[in-house]
C-alpha cells in the first residue's frame, strides 16, 4: 500500500456516482444512470467508502444496515455491497484497506457480523468470511414432475400489481422471518425498488416479473415472485418460469404455489432459484431427481466482534465451551474464549476471555466459527474437512449439541 490511495465518504449523490464508477469496470458490466438513480433509493451514503488516486476513483465498498435472524434471535449486520478494485490497481492492498473501514464502521455502530454474496468466495475467505448459508438451484421440465399429493385449499391465487404487492407481501415475509436464520430485514425502499420493481436491467433474459398472492377466507397467506419467458419451436410452447422468491405462512400454502406454478399453461420449464438446502420441495415430487437440483454456497458471513456475535443467539443445551479461535484480520478476536450457557437460561450464553493457559476443548479459525453460527454447518462437518481441532475427546459432539439449530439457514434478499 503506498500512500498515493485515500479513501473518501461520499457526501453528495452525486459523490456517490464518482465513487461507484470502478465498480463497472471490476465487473465487466456498464451501470447506467438509470440503476444508480435507483440504488440511491436504498443505501446510506455514510456507509460507502471509495479509493482514490489523486481526483480518480479506482476502488469502492458499502454496506447496508440489516437486522439479521440468528437462531433464537436477531442481531444487527452490515451487508457489504458494490466491492470492487479497478483491474489497474489490483494487489496494492486497497481492498484490504477498504475492508478494515467496513468493520471499524460495523464496530463503531453496533454490527458485530457483516455478510454479503460473494462474487469469488476465494476473495472474502481471505478476510475470514465463512459460508453462513447454503442455497439451491433446480431447473425441471413440467412434464417430468409430479407431486405426491395434490392440495385443494379453499384458497384464492390471483396476480397483483406492484402497490398491492407492497402492502401485502412485506406482512407475509416479516411473520416467517423470525423462523429462518440468515433471513435479513426488507426496508420498505428495499421492497419496492428492488424485490418488486421489474427494471430492465434485472431481467438478464428471464422475462417479466409476475407478482402472485395467495388469499385463505380474505387473508394473505402467501406469495410467490418469479419471472416468465415466452418461448417457442416447431414442437409447441416451452415457456421458461423463474422463481426467486416465495413464501408461506403454512406449508400448505408453500406447497400449493409450487403445485400451481408447475401447472402454468404454455410453461416447459421452471427453475428454482436461492433455495434453502435441503430444500421443501424435494420432498413434495414423486421423482426427486428430477429436479435436477444443485446445491452451493450461499450468503457469506463474518464475525466481526465475537463474544456480542455469539451472546445474540441462543444455544440447544446447558454446557461450556472453551474455544481457541484466530483471526488475522481482526486480531480482538484472536485467543482463548469461553462460551457458558447456564442451566435454566433459556438458551442464552455468557461469553468471557479465557486465561491464555486455560485447557481448551476446539480450536478452530473465525471463518469456520462463521460456518456454524447460523447452523449452516456443524462442527463435526468442519472436523472431517480438516478446519476444527478437537482438542479432548467428545468436544465436536459437544460443541454439535450445544450449537445444534432446529431451523435451516437461508437467504433470498439479494443485496
Amino acid at each position: 500500500m503506498t500512500d498515493e490511495i485515500v479513501l473518501q465518504t461520499p457526501a453528495t449523490e452525486a459523490d456517490y456516482r464518482r465513487f461507484v464508477a470502478p465498480i463497472s469496470i471490476a465487473f465487466n458490466a456498464r451501470q447506467s444512470d438509470a440503476e444508480t438513480q435507483n440504488e440511491l433509493k436504498t443505501i446510506e451514503l455514510y456507509r460507502f467508502v471509495g479509493a482514490f488516486e489523486g481526483s480518480t476513483a479506482v476502488g469502492c465498498a458499502g454496506a447496508f444496515s440489516f437486522g439479521l435472524t440468528v437462531p433464537g434471535g436477531q442481531i444487527s449486520a452490515a451487508g457489504l455491497t458494490s466491492v470492487g478494485v479497478l483491474p489497474t490497481h489490483r494487489r496494492r492492498g486497497i481492498l484490504r484497506q477498504m475492508m478494515t473501514w467496513i468493520f471499524d464502521q460495523a464496530r463503531t455502530r453496533g454490527d458485530p457480523v457483516a455478510i454479503l454474496w460473494a462474487s469469488e468466495a476465494a476473495i472474502y475467505q481471505r478476510f475470514g468470511y465463512g459460508p453462513g448459508t447454503q442455497q439451491t438451484f433446480f431447473e425441471a421440465s413440467t412434464d417430468k414432475v409430479r407431486f405426491l399429493r395434490h392440495i385443494d385449499t379453499p384458497a384464492r391465487i390471483r396476480i397483483v400489481e406492484v402497490d398491492e404487492a407492497a402492502q401485502r407481501f412485506p406482512p407475509i415475509y416479516d411473520a416467517i422471518r423470525p423462523n429462518l436464520p440468515g433471513a435479513i430485514t426488507r426496508s420498505a425502499e428495499r421492497w419496492r425498488w428492488e424485490i418488486l420493481a421489474d427494471h430492465e436491467w434485472q431481467r438478464h433474459g428471464n422475462g417479466d416479473k409476475v407478482l402472485v398472492l395467495v388469499e385463505v377466507e380474505g387473508e394473505a397467506r402467501g406469495y410467490a415472485i418469479y419471472r416468465q419467458r415466452a418461448d417457442w419451436d416447431t414442437s409447441g410452447p416451452k415457456g421458461v418460469v423463474t422463481v426467486t422468491d416465495i413464501v408461506g405462512l403454512d406449508a400448505s400454502v408453500e406447497h400449493l404455489l409450487w403445485q400451481w406454478l408447475f401447472g402454468i399453461d404454455l410453461i416447459g420449464t421452471v427453475r428454482g432459484w436461492r433455495g434453502p438446502a435441503p430444500h421443501p420441495i424435494q420432498l413434495m415430487v414423486t421423482e426427486p431427481r428430477r429436479l435436477g437440483m444443485t446445491v452451493n454456497d450461499g450468503m457469506w458471513l463474518r464475525i466481526i466482534d465475537l463474544a456480542p456475535a455469539l451472546q445474540a443467539r441462543s444455544y440447544d443445551r446447558p454446557g461450556q465451551l472453551a474455544i481457541d479461535v484466530t483471526d488475522e484480520f481482526c486480531p480482538s478476536n484472536a485467543g482463548r474464549w469461553i462460551l457458558s450457557v447456564p442451566d435454566g437460561a433459556a438458551g442464552s450464553a455468557s461469553v468471557t476471555r479465557a486465561p491464555d493457559a486455560a485447557d481448551i476443548d476446539l480450536a478452530l479459525d473465525i471463518a469456520d466459527l462463521a460456518a456454524v453460527y447460523l447452523g449452516a454447518f456443524r462442527f463435526a462437518d468442519l472436523a472431517r474437512a480438516g478446519r476444527v481441532q478437537g482438542c479432548r475427546p467428545g468436544a465436536i459432539d459437544a460443541a454439535d449439541l450445544i450449537f445444534r439449530t432446529s431451523g435451516t439457514p437461508s437467504n433470498a434478499t439479494m443485496f
